[in-house]
C-alpha cells in the first residue's frame, strides 16, 4: 500500500493520489510496482527500498545519490499481524526512512499502528517539508514504544511465574522462553539503534540544528533507558528459567530417591517371601507357627530398613 501525505495550509496532513512537491511517501508491505513506481518518480536506489523490507536487515543510515537511508527496527505485536512464529509474540521489524532533496519516504513490510497515528494527526507531526524532524519525532515514538512493549513483557513475566509457582508444567517455561527471545531480539536491536542514532548526531548525513541536535540526545537517553531495561529483564529471566530449572530437577531427584527408596525396603519383604515359596525342602518348614515366624521377622527387617532411610532423610522432599 502507497500512501502519499502533504501537509496542508492549516499544518494538518492530507492524502494525495499524486507525488508533489515536499510530499512524504509511506509504503506497507508495497507491491513490487508500487517500489518501481516510487523508484522511478523519485530517483531513489532500488535496494534503498527493498532492504527495509528484509526482516533481517539490521539498524544502519547510509547515503548515497544525495539520498540518505536510515533503517530502523520498530518494535511490535506478532499478534496483530498474520505470521506463522506466534509463539514468540513480540519481535523487532525494520523499517526504512529515506530523505531526498524534496521528499521524505517512509517503508515497512508491515502495518504500524502508530503511523496510521501520525497521518490521522493523533500524534504530533510537524509539515512535511521538515524531514529532520519529522525523523526525529518517528524516533523518539519509538523509543517510547520500546518502554510500553518492555512494561507488558515484565508483566507478562511476572504472570508466568506466579503461574509457575504454583504447578510446574511446560507450558509456563516455554512462555518464559519465548520472552526471553522477545528480549533478545529488542537487546539487540536497540543496541544497533545507539550506535546508528550517534552517527547521526556525530555524522553529516542528516543536517541538524540545535533544536534537532537537542530532540535526538533526548531520544538517545530513552534508547538507552530502553537498552538497559531489556538488558535487566534479560538477566532476570534467565536467572528465573535456571532457578526453576534446577528446582524442577530437584524434584525430579527428590522422587526418584523416594521411589528407589520404597524399592529397597519391598525388596526385603519380597526376597523372604520368594525364598518360603519355593517348592523345595527348606530349614524349619514343618517347625510349627512357622509362618508367623517369617511374617514376623519380615515385619521387622522391613521396620529396621525404613528407620534406617528415615533417619537419612531419605524421606523428606
Amino acid at each position: 500500500m502507497l500512501l502519499i501525505n502533504k501537509s496542508t495550509s492549516e499544518g494538518k496532513f492530507e492524502q494525495t493520489s499524486k507525488i508533489g512537491y515536499n510530499s512524504w511517501l509511506h509504503l506497507e508491505a508495497p507491491t513490487t510496482s508500487e517500489i518501481e513506481h516510487v523508484e522511478a518518480a523519485l530517483g531513489v536506489p532500488n535496494n534503498f527500498l527493498t532492504d527495509s523490507l528484509d526482516i533481517e536487515e539490521r539498524p544502519r543510515i547510509e547515503e548515497r545519490n544525495g539520498a540518505v537511508l536510515m533503517v530502523i527496527h520498530v518494535p511490535y505485536d506478532q499478534l496483530d499481524v498474520e505470521s506463522s512464529d506466534q509463539d514468540v509474540k513480540y519481535r523487532t521489524i525494520p523499517m526504512g526512512i529515506i530523505h531526498t532533496k524534496n521528499h521524505m519516504i517512509t517503508i515497512c513490510r508491515e502495518e504500524l499502528p502508530f503511523m496510521k497515528d501520525l497521518f490521522n494527526g493523533e500524534l504530533t507531526l510537524c509539515e512535511t517539508h521538515m524531514k529532520t524532524r519529522n525523523t526525529l519525532n518517528i524516533l523518539s515514538i519509538t523509543a517510547r514504544a520500546y518502554i510500553r512493549f518492555l512494561a507488558t513483557i515484565e508483566r507478562e513475566i511476572t504472570l508466568a511465574e506466579k503461574e509457575l509457582a504454583k504447578s510446574y508444567r511446560n507450558s509456563e517455561m516455554y512462555t518464559l522462553l519465548h520472552l526471553n527471545e522477545s528480549l533478545i531480539y529488542m537487546v539487540t536491536s536497540l543496541k544497533q539503534m545507539k550506535f546508528t542514532m550517534q552517527k547521526i548526531l556525530h555524522g553529516s548525513s542528516i543536517k541538524l540544528d540545535e533544536d534537532d541536535a537537542s530532540i535526538l540526545d533526548d531520544v538517545l537517553i530513552e534508547i538507552d533507558q530502553a537498552y538497559e531495561v531489556t538488558e535487566i529483564n534479560q538477566t532476570n529471566l534467565n536467572n528465573i528459567m535456571d532457578a526453576y530449572g534446577n528446582v524442577i530437577q530437584n524434584n525430579v531427584s527428590q522422587v526418584l530417591k523416594l521411589l528407589a527408596s520404597f524399592t529397597i525396603i519391598l525388596s526385603v519383604p519380597m526376597l523372604i517371601a520368594s525364598i518360603y515359596g519355593m517348592n523345595v525342602p527348606i530349614p524349619y518348614q514343618d517347625t510349627p507357627n512357622i509362618f508367623w515366624v517369617v511374617i514376623v521377622v519380615m515385619i521387622l527387617l522391613t521396620g529396621l530398613s525404613t528407620f534406617v532411610f528415615y533417619k537419612k532423610n531419605y524421606f523428606s522432599r
